[in-house]
């Protein structure tokens, strides 16, 4: 029994390291911020978007910090459902997301997606070894204007794509660059 638990344990602690790469990838997306990104790939991986695009993991950094994201003024990925299994050093993981794209000119990009991600531990370190992408959905509208009469849009705090935004004040812990 003990031993069991002991397994058990272990495969839960493996599952959130994946859970945290998974988190990692939203926050520097968000917070523009390539080297934190970076750090969730081997140098190996892949990142497959079918026909849209298909490189290595840092490929793909390279690709969206040097022009796709400088079209948007604001993005928010969320993490939904998350499924890990995990068999030794290796685990897989399917996991539902959707992100929100602002445009200057108030377009606005809706998507529901999934990814299907290989994990590997390689030194002691779990990354990702392998991430496919499949979008589920898409919605495009505009962004209504602000009402500034309405006292909630005078005391939030606006949400800003790099290092100056005030999650770094709020939460120094977090910092900027590689996960681990």
């Amino acid at each position: 029994m003990e031993q069991r638990l002991q397994s058990e344990v272990e495969k839960l602690l493996i599952k959130e390291q994946l859970h945290e790469l998974e988190m990692a990838y939203c926050r520097g997306i968000d917070r523009r911020d390539p080297e934190l990104i970076r750090s969730i790939f081997f140098p190996d991986a892949i990142e497959d978007h079918g026909d849209a695009w298909q490189g290595t993991g840092y490929e793909w950094v390279d690709y969206i910090f040097s022009g796709y994201l400088l079209q948007f003024e604001v993005t928010a990925h969320y993490v939904l459902n998350e499924w890990y299994k995990v068999e030794g050093e290796r685990a897989e993981g399917e996991v539902h997301r959707i992100s929100y794209h602002r445009r200057p000119n108030g377009e606005e990009v809706t998507a529901g997606s999934r990814t299907f991600n290989r994990y590997e531990c390689r030194d002691g370190v779990w990354r990702i070894a392998y991430r496919g992408v499949t979008r589920d959905w898409l919605k495009e509208s505009r962004a209504a204007a602000p009402d500034p009469s309405q006292p909630r849009h005078m005391i939030l705090r606006p949400s800003l794509p790099g290092p100056d935004d005030v999650s770094y004040r709020e939460l120094p812990m977090f910092g900027r660059g590689p996960i681990w």
